[in-house]
């Protein structure tokens, strides 16, 4: 491999598509994006769950089919035809791989936020992040020491080429969906956060205009106080005040996230970026020059956050996040392992499986369906904090870690 100043083309390749990666992102926010979350799979996955299952659970609030995430897979998919990388693989252990997927969405939405979004996050000042990425160190060491005691998923094997189009037309058929409802064909049975609309602690919704009360249904705004049909007062003046923007609700438009999607899939399919393949290297066999992607992710967002106004240093006061640092560590040191287990993060197993990893499918719906446990089981964060039952959550997805460490555990590696 070519070298330059000692650090390997492979390296240098990554930290720019971080770079491109972490600028991009932090430029969706400013485009409509939530806060330090212009690109996460984790967040983007669960939004588009909810456009379809919101309605029963408990997900009206995160609800819309993210173009960008739609994108990221087709642009893969475009960039390893082209460059006559697109395999049609599969059958390395899917069953486990959609459990892992699920164990790592549980964790990513302890602490909201993947792998992915924990580097933007810092990138955009916010501190609070740093328990997240040290719970991501913890968990990928805990990763490497089942490698070297042999932990195998087995190999994937040549399938059909059909097999390989199997995710990719998924997220066609998603795209198609999107493309409709945005250009205004009526989806009734979807449910879709309004755009720009404000959440009262209560759980009234306002529009984007602070005039018209969405939900609950019949509610008006009286002397600044949500007030229901029935004449009781839902939320108090002081709540309606302090009504926070809802995460579905805020989005870029939706050519600008398609076209994005689409650039950065090509982006990372030629860099073979990932946020966790850097770390993982770095303590297995002591390369740190892989590292240099994350650098390069952090660096963009950090350059374009500041250029736009958006950067903000501290604890307090980030959006959708939370402070709870025990609860965070926790949550990314499953999501860690989890990714060190599945062998590539959540954008890497996204991107694969536009170059026809039907494995790597299997893990995008393991996520979907712990997204839609998460919140359906009520043990998603909030910024408020972790829920009730986050750490009950945390401590089942810790068993069952255990247990496919366990049963795919082979002889000590040097």
């Amino acid at each position: 491999m070519g070298k330059a100043s000692g650090i390997s083309r492979t390296a240098l390749w990554l930290g720019g598509g971080g770079l491109i990666i972490g600028a991009v992102a932090a430029w969706l926010v400013s485009q409509g994006n939530p806060g330090n979350m212009g690109l996460c799979i984790a967040c983007f996955l669960r939004d588009t769950v909810g456009f379809f299952a919101g309605g029963s659970a408990n997900m009206g609030a995160v609800a819309y089919i993210r173009p960008e995430l739609v994108g990221l897979p087709l642009g893969a998919l475009a960039a390893a035809l082209a460059a006559k990388e697109f395999r049609a693989r599969g059958g390395s252990a899917p069953l486990i791989r959609f459990v892992l997927g699920f164990a790592f969405m549980a964790g990513a939405l302890v602490f909201l936020g993947c792998t992915v979004r924990a580097w933007l996050r810092l990138g955009g000042g916010d501190l609070s992040a740093l328990a997240g990425i040290a719970g991501i160190v913890f968990g990928v060491w805990i990763g490497t020491v089942l490698l070297r005691r042999g932990f195998d998923l087995g190999r994937a094997g040549k399938l059909g080429r059909w097999a390989g189009w199997v995710t990719p037309a998924v997220f066609a058929a998603l795209l198609l969906v999107a493309a409709l409802w945005a250009s205004g064909v009526s989806m009734p049975w979807a449910t879709t956060t309004p755009p720009g609309a404000k959440s009262t602690a209560e759980k009234a919704v306002i529009a984007a205009d602070g005039a018209t009360v969405l939900k609950p249904a019949g509610a008006k705004l009286v002397d600044g106080a949500v007030v229901g049909a029935d004449g009781t007062v839902v939320s108090a003046p002081e709540s309606v005040k302090a009504a926070k923007p809802m995460p579905g609700g805020k989005r870029a438009p939706f050519l600008i996230s398609l076209i994005a999607g689409l650039l950065l899939g090509v982006v990372a399919q030629r860099t073979r970026f990932c946020t966790i393949g850097g770390v993982r290297d770095s303590i297995l066999w002591k390369r740190f020059d892989l590292l240099l992607g994350i650098a390069g992710l952090v660096v963009g967002a950090a350059v374009v956050n500041l250029v736009f106004g958006q950067f903000n240093l501290g604890f307090a006061n980030q959006p959708v996040a939370h402070t709870d640092i025990l609860g965070s560590f926790a949550g990314m040191s499953i999501a860690g392992l989890s990714a060190v287990m599945l062998g590539g993060c959540p954008f890497r197993q996204v991107i694969m499986s536009g170059e026809g990893d039907a494995d790597a499918g299997m893990a995008i719906l393991g996520m979907a369906a712990g997204a839609l446990a998460a919140h359906g089981l009520n043990v998603a964060s909030s910024a408020k904090g972790l829920a009730p039952l986050g750490w009950p959550m945390l401590a089942v997805m810790a068993v069952l870690l255990t247990v496919i460490a366990f049963a795919k555990r082979g002889r000590a590696t040097s």
